[in-house]
């Protein structure tokens, strides 16, 4: 029939809306409902370690017993799907390293970013402070191989 829209056509009719709700609704799921301007927005990307505690890279970890660990870099990817990869590269007392890598999942709520490890320390939960231009992830010191308490990760987006 010429005047019955076809099969096709209503399936589309009813999923262009349902498509954008969804896409609304994981906008606003990953802006955390802050304000984009001084908030992180979507916080998916790839980011560069761009200091350790405030200082530039490479940077020596503190205490590490009679090893000595140099990050030279470190690179973390945001997926959309909130999943997570991360490596650090250096070296161990002289030799190519890798000090860290890790995988897992992660969540925004405004400014703060709560990663799940599911690889390195499985279950273990760590946050960070985002921004429009990356984030600062604290970590246990012991995390990458150092008796510092703690080592504030500031990541940069590339």
């Amino acid at each position: 029939m010429r005047g019955s829209p076809s099969v096709h056509h209503v399936r589309r009719h009813h999923l262009v809306p349902r498509l954008a709700a969804i896409g609304m609704a994981l906008a606003l799921a990953a802006c955390g409902g802050s304000d984009t301007s001084t908030g992180p927005g979507s916080v998916a990307g790839d980011y560069s370690l761009h200091s350790v505690n405030g200082s530039p890279l490479p940077y020596t970890l503190p205490q590490t017993g009679t090893d000595a660990i140099v990050v030279d870099s470190a690179l973390t990817s945001l997926a959309v799907n909130g999943t997570y990869v991360a490596s650090a590269f250096g070296t161990l007392n002289g030799a190519p390293s890798t000090p860290f890598a890790d995988a897992g999942t992660y969540t925004v709520s405004g400014s703060t970013i709560t990663f799940t490890s599911n690889l390195l320390l499985a279950g273990a939960t760590y946050t960070a402070s985002a921004t429009s231009t990356g984030f600062t992830l604290t970590v246990p010191g012991l995390l990458l191989g150092s008796g510092t308490p703690t080592l504030a990760l500031q990541f940069v987006k590339r």
